[in-house]
């Protein structure tokens, strides 16, 4: 009996560690392809996150964010924290339809947006007091980008 407890408590040490190790590893965001070269971006490549979206780091202003592709999303958009720190509190006012209703905040003009390896000037950004930490990247950056997406994989081709 001594033997099947100290085999079960080993499993299940076992199981414990293979949990952390792959929760950790699918913490990691993909890599981002395109980025590579000198010359720009024409294409980035973005592999799906173990929860299936599409992450990109970038910038509000030089602020760092990460951001979630957001195809449904009008507008680049981050929270109250990010725009104080990236001068966009003097905004106008504006509600928001999103998936949680509807959401007061305020639309703001961004000297410039990043995502990976690149950088679009002069977009409007919308700030929703209520979202996470994870900013939203919106129609109005995405628009300039052919976006074809499958199930692993995220293509911006730039227009």
């Amino acid at each position: 009996m001594r033997g099947h407890i100290i085999a079960a408590g080993v499993w299940l040490a076992l199981i414990g560690v293979g949990y952390v190790a792959f929760s950790r590893l699918g913490d990691e965001k993909s890599p981002v392809l395109g980025c590579e070269g000198p010359g720009g971006a024409g294409e980035i490549v973005v592999g799906a996150a173990r929860d299936g979206h599409f992450y990109l780091d970038g910038a509000v202003n030089g602020v760092p964010v990460t951001f979630l592709v957001d195809t449904g999303a009008s507008y680049v958009t981050v929270n109250a924290r990010v725009a104080g720190r990236a001068g966009l509190m003097d905004g106008t006012a504006a509600v928001f339809n999103t998936a949680a209703g509807r959401v007061a905040g305020t639309i703001a003009r961004s000297r410039s947006i990043t995502a990976a390896c690149v950088e679009i000037p002069d977009l409007s950004v919308a700030v929703n007091r209520g979202l996470g930490d994870v900013g939203l990247l919106g129609q109005n950056f995405l628009r300039h980008f052919e976006v074809v997406q499958t199930r692993q994989e995220l293509r911006l081709r730039y227009r």
